[in-house]
C-alpha cells in the first residue's frame, strides 16, 4: 500500500487485481512506437507537420488490466479542421497501409489498426483551431495534458478504481445508449474529491441538479442556460463553456448516487467490475416477463452512435406502446453488435393482462354529456359502467399479450421483418442477444441486493 493513501483493505485487494501488468503497458507501448513510426515516416515523405500522441487511459496512467486499448492521435499543426474532415482518413490509411486497417466514423471518420490482437485508434485531428478554439476530439490532447499533469501514482489507482466501480454498477460509458460517466469525467471527479472514497462520499450527498466547478471560475449560470436538461454539469478545465458531465441522464446519476451509498454502508468486491454478477428474477423467485424484437441487417455502414440512437428511440417507442396498453413496464434496454444484428427489448411485470380494463370515468356531478358518453361507449365495447359512489367502466380487452402488442407495434413501425422472441423461455436459442436479454432485462446486480 502508497502510505500517501487512505484506503480500505478490500480496496487495495480490488486494485491488486485491476492494476495493468507489466507486460500489457510493454505491448501497449511497442504498438505506439510502431504506429507513430510508420506515420511519421509517411509525414516526412509528405512535407505535413504533426504531433503523434497516445491519449487515453494508457497516456493518463489510469488503464484498466482487462483494457487492451490504445488511442494514437495525429495532430497536424498546419492542416485545417475543414482538410482533416475531408483528408484524414485517406491520409492515415496511406500512411498505414499493408497493415490490417479498418474505417470508422465519430465526429468525422478514424481508423482502427488490429495488430496482436489489440485495436489502435488512429485519430486525425487539426492543430489550428478556429476563432472559438478546440472542438470535439480536438479537445482529447488537451484533457490529456490536464489529467497528467494533476495525477499521482496515488491519484491514478483511485480513478481506477472508480472506473471499475462505474462499471461494475453499469454507470460507466458517455456513448448516447449508455448516458454514464466518461473516463474524463471519472478522472475530474477523482481530482476534484481527492480520492475514490471522497467522490463516492461526496455523491452520496448529491442531490440533481449537481453542478461542480473544479476551475472556481466558470460562469455557471451560463453553463445552466447551455445545458437547461443536464442532471448534472461538470465544468471543464480545459474548456469552461462546456459540460464535461453532458452525457450523464438522471437515470445513471441517481443509479451511481444510490450504489455509492450502499457501498459505503456495506462495501463488496460485487460493486467492483471484475467481480460483479448477476442474479435472475428467476432465482429470487420473480416472475418478471420480456418481449424482444429481433432484428438482422447490414449496419456495418451506419455510424455506430446513429445506430444505438434509432435503436434507443425504438425502445422508448416500444416500451411507451406497451405501457398505454396497461402493462408495468419495470425496464427496457437496446442492443447491436453494429454489423449484422439489432435488438430491443422491454421486461414487463405481466406476461398478459388480465380479460378486463377498468377505466376511471368522469365524476357523477359532472357535466351530463360527458357521463352519457362514457356510459354509451362502454355499452359499444361490450363493456359496463358501474356506479359506485363513483363512476368505472368495465369492457374487455382486445389485446392482452405482451408479445402480440409488439407485433401490432413492428408492423406499424414496419418492422414486420423482425422477429419477436418471449423470454427467458428463448434464451437458450437465441445466442449473443439470449445472453444480452437475459443480463440487461431479466436480472439484477448482485450489489443492489445488499443492505
Amino acid at each position: 500500500m502508497n502510505p500517501g493513501c487512505s484506503r480500505t483493505q478490500l480496496e487495495e485487494e480490488i486494485l491488486q487485481n485491476i492494476r495493468p501488468s507489466a507486460l500489457q503497458l510493454a505491448v501497449l507501448g511497442r504498438l505506439y512506437r510502431f504506429i507513430s513510426s510508420r506515420v511519421y515516416e509517411y509525414l516526412s515523405r509528405s512535407g505535413v507537420r504533426a504531433i503523434i500522441e497516445a491519449e487515453g487511459s494508457y497516456a493518463k496512467g489510469t488503464l484498466l488490466s482487462d483494457r487492451w486499448e490504445l488511442d494514437v492521435f495525429v495532430v497536424f499543426q498546419d492542416l485545417t479542421r475543414e482538410w482533416v474532415n475531408n483528408k484524414g482518413k485517406d491520409f492515415l490509411q496511406e500512411a498505414l497501409k499493408g497493415l490490417p486497417v479498418l474505417m470508422k466514423y465519430s465526429e468525422h471518420p478514424y481508423v482502427t489498426v488490429s495488430l496482436m490482437g489489440v485495436d489502435v485508434d488512429v485519430v486525425p485531428v487539426a492543430g489550428q483551431y478556429s476563432a472559438e478554439g478546440p472542438k470535439g476530439v480536438e479537445r482529447t490532447p488537451l484533457h490529456t495534458r490536464y489529467v497528467r499533469s494533476r495525477l499521482n501514482e496515488c491519484l491514478a489507482d483511485d480513478v481506477r478504481l472508480l472506473k471499475s466501480f462505474m462499471k461494475g454498477v453499469g454507470v460507466y460509458g458517455a456513448e448516447a445508449h449508455v448516458g454514464g460517466f466518461s473516463g474524463y469525467l471519472a478522472e475530474l471527479l477523482t481530482i476534484n474529491y481527492g480520492s475514490f472514497r471522497g467522490v463516492l462520499e461526496a455523491a452520496s450527498r448529491w442531490r440533481p441538479p449537481v453542478i461542480i466547478d473544479i476551475t472556481g471560475k466558470a460562469d455557471l449560470k451560463l453553463l445552466r442556460s447551455r445545458y437547461p436538461d443536464s442532471p448534472m454539469i461538470f465544468v471543464d478545465p480545459v474548456d469552461p463553456l462546456r459540460n464535461a458531465a453532458a452525457a450523464v441522464t438522471l437515470e445513471k446519476l441517481s443509479n451511481f448516487i444510490a450504489a455509492s451509498k450502499l457501498y459505503l454502508a456495506s462495501p463488496s468486491p460485487e460493486f467492483f467490475h471484475i467481480f460483479s454478477r448477476r442474479v435472475s428474477f428467476e432465482r429470487l423467485g420473480l416472475n418478471v416477463h420480456a418481449v424482444v424484437l429481433l432484428c438482422h441487417g447490414d449496419y456495418s455502414s451506419t455510424p455506430p452512435t446513429d445506430l444505438w440512437g434509432r435503436l434507443a428511440r425504438q425502445v422508448r417507442s416500444l416500451a411507451s406502446y406497451l405501457r398505454e396498453r396497461g402493462f408495468t413496464v419495470l425496464r427496457y434496454s437496446e442492443y447491436t453488435d453494429e454489423f449484422s444484428t439489432s435488438a430491443i427489448g422491454v421486461a414487463v411485470a405481466e406476461e398478459e393482462l388480465p380479460e378486463l380494463e377498468v377505466l376511471r370515468g368522469p365524476p357523477a356531478w359532472g357535466d351530463t354529456e360527458s357521463l352519457l358518453s362514457f356510459v354509451s361507449k362502454r355499452a359499444d365495447e361490450g363493456g359496463v359502467a358501474l356506479f359506485e359512489g363513483y363512476v368505472i367502466g368495465v369492457r374487455p380487452r382486445e389485446e392482452r399479450h405482451a408479445s402480440e402488442i409488439a407485433r401490432k407495434w413492428a408492423a406499424l413501425n414496419n418492422m414486420e421483418s423482425c422477429e419477436v422472441l418471449e423470454f427467458p423461455s428463448a434464451s437458450q436459442r437465441a445466442g449473443q442477444v439470449g445472453r444480452w436479454a437475459m443480463e440487461e432485462l431479466l436480472s439484477v446486480p448482485a450489489w443492489s441486493l445488499r443492505h
